[in-house]
């Protein structure tokens, strides 16, 4: 069985997860405090020499790190990844898109809400959230013709999305304005997979 190391409240760990339940691969899961820096020892950079999580585990001892190099792999062969080069090209535009235009500036803010650290960081979020809000109004513009960020069908690019757009407002995004993207997260909120970041019986 595969193994999955992440931490309880990575967004970026949560888009695996979702990927893994929704395509019914079974998995062990290692819950690592960061707080600890187990992230950051030797051992664990064996793993993924970027230090950080999540990183998957294949039965053969190889490793996978980075959540959109992960998605892309479990999503190989599968209907969430087109076998089309102009199809595809165009779901993973999205990653890299969300890797270096949204993700960073949503997460940020979240990041300093949970440390408390919102009115001391608070010229650093204003600057998060200056990029990152026009940064929702291409997704909103897609989200307004079809239902998934690619089209008609569900692909990687939705759970590579989805997280960190979902937790956006507790880092103090108001998404009430983007009813396209409020109808997005409903849509995935229901496939029949989906779990929240923290299940209830962890809560």
């Amino acid at each position: 069985m595969i193994k999955l190391y992440d931490s309880k409240l990575s967004g970026n760990a949560w888009k695996v997860r979702l990927l893994l339940r929704h395509l019914g691969i079974p998995f062990e899961r290692v819950t690592l405090n960061l707080a600890e820096g187990t992230h950051k020892s030797p051992e664990f950079s064996t793993r993924n020499p970027f230090q950080r999580i999540p990183v998957v585990e294949l039965g053969d001892g190889s490793h996978l790190c980075e959540s959109g190099a992960i998605l892309l792999y479990f999503g190989e062969q599968t209907s969430l990844l087109p076998s089309d080069p102009v199809d595809r090209a165009g779901v993973t535009a999205w990653l890299f898109y969300d890797q270096g235009d949204l993700s960073r500036f949503l997460a940020y803010p979240r990041f300093f809400a949970m440390i408390g650290q919102t009115e001391k960081q608070a010229a650093l979020i204003s600057q998060y959230k200056a990029i990152g809000e026009p940064a929702l109004v291409p997704l909103e513009k897609a989200l307004s013709d079809r239902p998934w960020l690619a089209g008609a069908q569900l692909s990687v690019a939705d759970f590579a999305l989805y997280p960190y757009i979902k937790l956006a407002p507790q880092g103090g995004y108001d998404l009430t304005g983007l009813p396209a993207i409020q109808a997005w997260l409903l849509r995935f909120e229901a496939l029949p997979a989906y779990e929240p970041l923290v299940p209830e019986t962890q809560s």
